[in-house]
Formats: C-alpha cells, sequence, structure tokens
C-alpha cells in the first residue's frame, strides 16, 4: 500500500493492521508504528508473522484492541536527507501519522501513539522517540542498531560505516553528521528539552553481535541517567526473526499498560490527507 506524501517525491509505501474489534464506550485504537530493517533482514507481515503477535497480544489483554502501521523506507535510516532518500523523517512523523489520524478512529494524543523497530528499524524507532516525544508515548528497539559516535582517529571504523550507512549521513560518510544523528546525541538533547519524554523499551539477544549489546546497554544507562523511563531486557536470541517476534511480544506488553485509548476522543475527524486528496484504504490481509 502506498500514500502521497509532500516530503517525499514517490509515494510512502506500508501497510496496516486493524483489529477484529471496533473502538467502543468512548475508547479509540491505539497506533503503533513499527519500522522495518535494510532491505533483505526484515519484513513484519511475511517474515514476523505480525498479526500473529498483535492477535496474541489483544486476545491476552497485554495491549487493548490497537492498529498497526508498518511503514517501509529502504536503506533511509529513517533520517531527513535531502541529497539521499529525501525527508524520510518528516515523511513518517508528520504525514503519515496525519493521514492514519485521518483515516482510523485512532486515539490521536501521543499516549495513544508509540513507535518501535528492528535493527535499523530500531534506531528510527528510538530516534523518533527521542526527537518527536510530543507524539510518542514510547518508543521500542528490537536489537536496534545503536552506534555510538565515530572518534576522530578510527578511520577503520569510519570506512566500514560508509558502505555500512547507505549514504543516509553523507556520501562520503560526515562523521559530524553521523555523530549529531547517534541515539547518544539525541539522548543528551532530549534530557535537556522541555516537555514530556518517550519511554524507551530496548531489547537485544545475548548471542547477538558484541557492538550492539555493548551499545543498547549503554544507552539504556544514560538513558537512566538522564532521568528516562528505560526498560532493558537482554534475552536469549540472535539478530534474526525468532529473537524479534519474542521482543516484539515482550515489548507490546511493557507498552499495553502505557497506552489510553480513550485520548484524542475530542478530535475532529475530518482533517484531508496532507498534500490534498483522500487517505487511501487499507485492510487486514
Amino acid at each position: 500500500m502506498s500514500s502521497p506524501t509532500p516530503a517525499l517525491d514517490h509515494p510512502l509505501v506500508f501497510s496496516v493492521y486493524r483489529p477484529a474489534l471496533a473502538p467502543t464506550d468512548g475508547t479509540r485504537w491505539p497506533v503503533v508504528y513499527l519500522l522495518e530493517g535494510r532491505p533483505g533482514l526484515s519484513d513484519w507481515i511475511d517474515q514476523g508473522s505480525v498479526y500473529e503477535v498483535i492477535d496474541r497480544a489483544i486476545a491476552e489483554g497485554a495491549i487493548p484492541p490497537t492498529l498497526v502501521v508498518m511503514a517501509a523506507a529502504p536503506f533511509s535510516w529513517y533520517a531527513d536527507n535531502p541529497q539521499g532518500q529525501g525527508l524520510v523523517a518528516t515523511a513518517l512523523t508528520r504525514d503519515l501519522v496525519a493521514a492514519v489520524d485521518a483515516r482510523y478512529p485512532t486515539a490521536a494524543c501521543r499516549e495513544g501513539r508509540a513507535i518501535g523497530g528492528l535493527s535499523m528499524g530500531g534506531y528510527g524507532a528510538v530516534l523518533y522517540g527521542l526527537t518527536r516525544a510530543d507524539l510518542y508515548v514510547g518508543a521500542m528497539s528490537f536489537a536496534g542498531a545503536i552506534a555510538p559516535p565515530i572518534g576522530a582517529d578510527e578511520t577503520e571504523r569510519l570506512a566500514r560505516s560508509d558502505v555500512f550507512y547507505d549514504g543516509a549521513f553523507g556520501r562520503p560518510l560526515d562523521r559530524a553528521r553521523f555523530n549529531d544523528m547517534t541515539l547518544f546525541a539525541k539522548l543528551r538533547e532530549a534530557s535537556r528539552a522541555h516537555g514530556p519524554k518517550a519511554a524507551l523499551f530496548l531489547a537485544a539477544g545475548d548471542a547477538d553481535r558484541g557492538g550492539l549489546l555493548l551499545s543498547t546497554t549503554r544507552l539504556h544507562v544514560e538513558a537512566k541517567r538522564a532521568g528516562f523511563d528505560s526498560t532493558l531486557r537482554i534475552g536469549a536470541g540472535l539478530h534474526d526473526w525468532p529473537t524479534w517476534r519474542n521482543q516484539l511480544a515482550e515489548g507490546l506488553a511493557w507498552l499495553g499498560p502505557r497506552l489510553d485509548p480513550s485520548c484524542g476522543k475530542e478530535i475532529a475527524r475530518a482533517a484531508p490527507l496532507p498534500g490534498g486528496g483522500e487517505p487511501p484504504s487499507h485492510g487486514t490481509p
């Protein structure tokens, strides 16, 4: 499925899960946005069996009936990059959120909205949680590609990163730009900002890459020291789908008490899709 977005010169591709139960008694559907990893690594629907995980979480009462939106932005690292993939962050946090809230009976406020992602998408989810806490009550990273800043003398790492980050932070990779976009830098900025702070759920498998484990743990420690509501889960698993499905289930149980299905019910539902036209109709496959 796709939708036009003013922030990009191409349609934004995404899929939607709609719960079987319609909102009742003054409640609305909270929304969880899920971001994918690099192409070939992840697909929430076909590889992740996301509908089974969501259905089980709703049936067990871990989360209320919840709309799930799965966006694809390959090789973007979910960053605004005018010289590369375009204003992806703006498209996802502004245009897609507005389109979803205009189309569905959502709990259209931060207490009814959360974001998560795996690998590259885990980085993107926490990035948005830190930079757009006005939108999301929580951000979940499942084996997120969390990395510390690159030091001036780390020439080998800089060369590896130039390939790994797909031009999202400049080509060749701009070290200063990359360092400014690390989650550690954004955490420091968010800790100084006024207003709400998104809760963080950081998960990794104990047999995942050592650097990822270290960086995930370090981010959790720094978040706790900065006063964030941060939860760390290191469980059995690799950088693979069995691990990510388990992490998603655990993350939804963590998220459920933080979601408010009644918030935003007074907001008018007649807002047009950004850029004009009507939002597309989506359904559960």
